[in-house]
This record gives C-alpha cells, sequence and structure tokens, in this order.
C-alpha cells in the first residue's frame, strides 16, 4: 500500500510539475525569420504583399502540392482571404488585415481544427542600401493554460528562416521591372557625356576633316546632330498636343530595344534629307556643345515634367512604323549615340590631324 501511495505521489509531482512550470510560461508565443535579399526594397515588396506568392516559397505550403485554395478579394489589398485544406495541413485561412506600402504587410492566420482565433502574422522590408533588403517574416498566436507549456518545445522560426531562404533565391533570380523614366533620362546622359568625350579638345582642322570627298565632318555630324533633335523634338511636342490614342499601341511593332539597337546599327545606311544635311558651321567644339547642352536641357525638363503613362499613350507614324513618343525619344537619343560612332570613325582614319 505505501508502494502504491508512492507511486501515486510520484505521478501527481510529474503531473504537478508542468503545471507549475507553466504558470511561468508567457501565453503569447512569437515565431520569425529573416534574411537579406539582394533586390531593391520596393521590388521585394511587390512580392511578399501577395499572399498567393506564398505558395512558391512557404514551406507549408510546399509540403502539400494537392492542397485545395479559395480566394476573396483581390490579392495584395486589405480584405482578401485565402483559404486552404489540407490532409497535411489541416483547414486554415490568411486574410489580409493591414498595408503599409513599401513597408509592411499584416494578416490574419487561421488554424480551424485548432480554433477560429485569428494569429497575427507579417513581414516586414527594410532597406540595408539601395539594392539591399532585410525581409522579416513572423507570426504571434496566444495558447491558454497550461498548453502554452508546448512553446517551449514547439518553434517555427526554422521553418520562416527554410522559407524565406526560398524566398530570396526566386526574388534575385526575376528580372527587375525597368523604372522607364529613369531609363530614358539615363539615356540622354549617356549619349551626351559619349559625346561630349569623343569631341573634347578638337582643333579647328579635326573638326573640318573630311576622309573623303562623300564624308562627313565632325562639325557637319555635331550640326547634324543639333538640327535633328531640335526638328523631331518639335514634332513629339505636337504629337503630345493631339489626343490620346491608346488604341493604336496594337500597332507598335518593335519593342524599346529593337528600336535603340535598330537606330545605332551603322551596317545600314540612310540619306539625311536634305533639311539635315550640314556644311559644318561649327569651328570649335566648346560652341557646338554649348548649343547642344541647351537643347538637351530642354528635352530633359520636357521628359521630368511629363509622365510616361502621358508618353506611352500618344502614338505617331515613323519610318519604322506606329511609334508611341517614349520611343521616340529613345530615337532621339540614339541618333546622337549613332552619330556619335561615326565621329569616333572618323577620329579613326590614318588621315586624321594630330
Amino acid at each position: 500500500m505505501k508502494t502504491l501511495k508512492k507511486i501515486v505521489i510520484v505521478l501527481l509531482i510529474l503531473l504537478a510539475i508542468p503545471l507549475i512550470v507553466a504558470l511561468f510560461v508567457p501565453n503569447e508565443s512569437t515565431s520569425e525569420g529573416q534574411v537579406v535579399i539582394n533586390k531593391p526594397k520596393q521590388e521585394v515588396f511587390d512580392y511578399i504583399k501577395y499572399v498567393k506568392n506564398q505558395d512558391n516559397f512557404g514551406k507549408w505550403q510546399l509540403s502539400d502540392p494537392d492542397m485545395t485554395t479559395t480566394e476573396e478579394g483581390e490579392d495584395g489589398t486589405v480584405g482578401f482571404k485565402y483559404s486552404w485544406d489540407s490532409k497535411e495541413l489541416g483547414k486554415g485561412a490568411q486574410v489580409i488585415t493591414n498595408i503599409v506600402e513599401g513597408e509592411r504587410m499584416e494578416s490574419d492566420m487561421f488554424f480551424y481544427d485548432f480554433d477560429d482565433t485569428p494569429n497575427p502574422a507579417y513581414f516586414t522590408v527594410e532597406e540595408q542600401t539601395p539594392d539591399q533588403t532585410l525581409v522579416k517574416w513572423g507570426i504571434s498566436w496566444d495558447t491558454p493554460y497550461p498548453w502554452n507549456i508546448m512553446s517551449l518545445f514547439f518553434n517555427m522560426d526554422n521553418d520562416f528562416n527554410e522559407g524565406l531562404q526560398k524566398l530570396k533565391e526566386i526574388v534575385e533570380a526575376q528580372e527587375s521591372p525597368v523604372d522607364d523614366k529613369a531609363f530614358v533620362i539615363n539615356y540622354y546622359g549617356e549619349t551626351f557625356d559619349n559625346l561630349k568625350k569623343n569631341t573634347a579638345g578638337l582643333t579647328q582642322d579635326q573638326m573640318h576633316f573630311k576622309p573623303s570627298e562623300e564624308s562627313w565632318s565632325i562639325s557637319q555630324c555635331l550640326e547634324h546632330i543639333i538640327l535633328t533633335e531640335n526638328m523631331i523634338f518639335g514634332m513629339i511636342q505636337e504629337t503630345m498636343e493631339m489626343p490620346e490614342n491608346p488604341e493604336r499601341k496594337a500597332e507598335i511593332k518593335f519593342s524599346d530595344k529593337e528600336i535603340m539597337a535598330m537606330v545605332i546599327d551603322r551596317s545600314e545606311k540612310y540619306k539625311a534629307p536634305e533639311m539635315l544635311i550640314t556644311k559644318g558651321k561649327y569651328e570649335d567644339w566648346k560652341t557646338a556643345m554649348e548649343d547642344f547642352s541647351a537643347q538637351r536641357n530642354e528635352i530633359l525638363s520636357f521628359i521630368k515634367d511629363t509622365p510616361t503613362e502621358d508618353l506611352r499613350n500618344h502614338i505617331s507614324d515613323s519610318p519604322s512604323g506606329a511609334s508611341d513618343a517614349y520611343q521616340s525619344l529613345l530615337f532621339l537619343a540614339g541618333h546622337t549615340a549613332r552619330h556619335t560612332l561615326q565621329i569616333e570613325e572618323i577620329k579613326t582614319n590614318s588621315n586624321f590631324p594630330e
């Protein structure tokens, strides 16, 4: 009998120990993972704010390819609900509750096999450098006494970290979207700098040197570039004064990259219109570059002040077919690049003045 009492006492003590320990364990538990992704913050956020994208990197979602899902609302916006039914994971749902654009996405997670209590989850992004982003992904939940003791043995940090490593692979592998306005402004800066570099310090003899009777001099090239930019820019301005005609977008046959490649391809020769065949009025490179710079500043102000969408919605006809105003601006800068290549060719001629 004494032995039985001892056994009962031991069992009671064993049962009491976790109950006592649970008194000192917080009811709220949190798991979190983090990773640094080598992409700009906004680009990372634009991926993680969509709940359905978690199917591509979440450890739990990937664990059951046969999981059935349903959606309510618009993904990436507050109120969107994503529900699942899985033999591996049970039934649950995730509802977006708050979005701080470019900073944070919050949601409530429901695990219906346990109860209907919402469990707050979150993604945050923090810029480390312009091309590096710290991402945190976590969840918190309340567990009633005495089951809260299980949090001492159960932790999802590794699951979040594993998912974030997969997220890192996906986002770093995808091609970054192009900022059209920044791209065209940079292209204008690049073509300006390259032209200046290839003409700086040229003497009068070098400015007027012609490799052959039929060839142009560098002075003629510079004058032609400036006249052409002035003419085509005027045409672009006229196009922008017309009503938008986005219905013609389907007529555009060439991409931005194709237009840029075509205009600088000097294997294809074109005869300039009579009005743009110049005699070479510039005696020195500084005067030419001053005129060119003043004109470029006007064009750049126009680009900065005009929404890219407006440029894309104005389509006109060009020698290569229909193109939008943005593409015409690319063509214009590319035309300078084309004749800068011509200037480089002139300078490599064996008879070019020293």
